[in-house]
This record gives C-alpha cells, sequence and structure tokens, in this order.
C-alpha cells in the first residue's frame, strides 16, 4: 500500500474546506477505496492547476485515510502498483521541474514497465499493465503536486529486487 507520509493538508486550511476541487478530490478518494478501487485521479475535470493540486491534495488524504490502518506484507501486483507509481511520482516532477509538458506515456519506465519485475512474480504482461495504471496515476500526482506544501512523498519503502 502507498502512503504518503508527509502530505500537506489542505483540510487544516478553512479556505481549502470550501474549495469545490478539494472536496470533490475527498469524496472520490475516500469513494474509491472503500471500493477497492485502484486510485484514479482524474484532475482533467478541473481547469487550472491549482484546482488540480487540490483535487490531487483531497484525493491522496482521503484515500491513504481509508487504507492506512490496513497494510499487509505486498502481494506481487501491490510491488508493481507500488514501483510504478513511485517512478511515476519521480518522472512526473522531473517534468514539472523542467517545465515540460505532461507527457506520462512518453517516458522510459513507462514504456519499459518492468522494473522491479522478476520471474517469481508472475507474468510480466500483467505486471506491466499494473505497473503502467499506477505510473500514470503517480505521474499525475508528481507533476501537479504544490511542491511548497507538500514537504515530501515518503512511500513505503520495499524490499524487492532494482
Amino acid at each position: 500500500m502507498l502512503v504518503a507520509a508527509s502530505v500537506y493538508h489542505p483540510s487544516r486550511d478553512v479556505g481549502a474546506l470550501m474549495d469545490a476541487a478539494f472536496r470533490d478530490g475527498l469524496f472520490l478518494g475516500r469513494l474509491d477505496a472503500e471500493q477497492g478501487r485502484k486510485p484514479q485521479l482524474s484532475t482533467g475535470r478541473w481547469s487550472t492547476d491549482s484546482d488540480r493540486r487540490l483535487f490531487v491534495s483531497g484525493y491522496v488524504q482521503a484515500y491513504g485515510e481509508v487504507f492506512r490502518a490496513a497494510e499487509d506484507e505486498p502481494h506481487a501486483w501491490q510491488l508493481a502498483e507500488q514501483r510504478g507509481y513511485r517512478d511515476g511520482i519521480t518522472d512526473g516532477v522531473k517534468q514539472r521541474r523542467g517545465s515540460n509538458r505532461f507527457q506520462a506515456s512518453a517516458s522510459e519506465n513507462y514504456a519499459r514497465a518492468d522494473r522491479g519485475f522478476s520471474s517469481r512474480m508472475g507474468e510480466l504482461t500483467q505486471y506491466k499493465q499494473l505497473y503502467r495504471e499506477a505510473y500514470c496515476t503517480g505521474y499525475q500526482r508528481g507533476y501537479y503536486r504544490n511542491e511548497e506544501k507538500i514537504e515530501s512523498a515518503k512511500l513505503t519503502q520495499l524490499s524487492e529486487p532494482e
């Protein structure tokens, strides 16, 4: 399970609680987590970067709160998602800092989608699909993150092969 360790919580800011994008993120994040769905950040529904940042903050906060207490030993599919998500965040931040356009599927990590894979995990095809889905979510979060308000995204450390 992915957990952002030190995330800006707009819920501590009364103005953010009144923001529709943040509330929408809270609602959809909680809904997806409660129904056992993978994170799917639908930022396209918001037209400005500031609204997208608030949506992502609300979504990640709510999604994480639902799963924070239920962390188990990761399964192979979780490892694919964790690796993809972390790689996506890293690449998204790099793209944003480099003032490059949003292009999640143009990266080498997305194209290969096999980082961390070993044959003991099962089928490479399934691993790649899970990795890419999580990668896109992480990339979106990294690209639209508000660097002044999110101190760091420390993700669960894994003991998987590099």
